[in-house]
């Protein structure tokens, strides 16, 4: 129990360290913890339409995996870079309370009318116990 407690200080403190370091290409916090197998589950559930699979790691039941799922399908782009994202390319997002991490996804391009448009799908994870948590999506565009 105090090894524990010391490894939980510990692990906190190189938590702060790295945090106040001003790092711009912070690395995803590393754990005990195989985020890593729940990112290719995540997008794994996506390409495959499986809604219960992505719900599995919503952070709340305001987590609409259906919708999700649609607007990844709505362009071959977004699937496409969906695909290619490793857990390594989740960029970090310092909310100030909570580290969070996220993929972005864009695309743009012309309409038959010549004009230019651009969007993209970000989806916003925590690194939680035991798993990554599903916490948002946005749509832009």
């Amino acid at each position: 129990m105090i090894r524990t407690r010391a490894l939980l200080a510990a692990t906190f403190i190189l938590f702060l360290v790295a945090c106040s370091s001003g790092n711009a290409q912070a690395e995803p916090i590393q754990s005990r913890y195989n985020y890593d197998t729940d990112w290719e589950n995540i997008k794994e559930a996506i390409l495959k339409k499986d809604i219960k699979g992505l719900a599995a790691y919503a952070e709340s039941d305001a987590i609409d995996a259906e919708l999700i799922i649609d607007s990844f399908h709505a362009d071959a782009e977004y699937i496409e870079q969906l695909r290619k994202a490793t857990f390594k390319d989740l960029a970090v997002d310092d909310q100030g309370d909570r580290v969070l991490l996220v993929l972005s996804v864009n695309v743009s391009g012309s309409d038959e009318d010549g004009n230019e448009y651009e969007s993209g799908l970000y989806l916003y994870f925590y690194q939680g116990e035991p798993s990554l948590q599903l916490v948002n999506f946005l749509a832009a565009g």
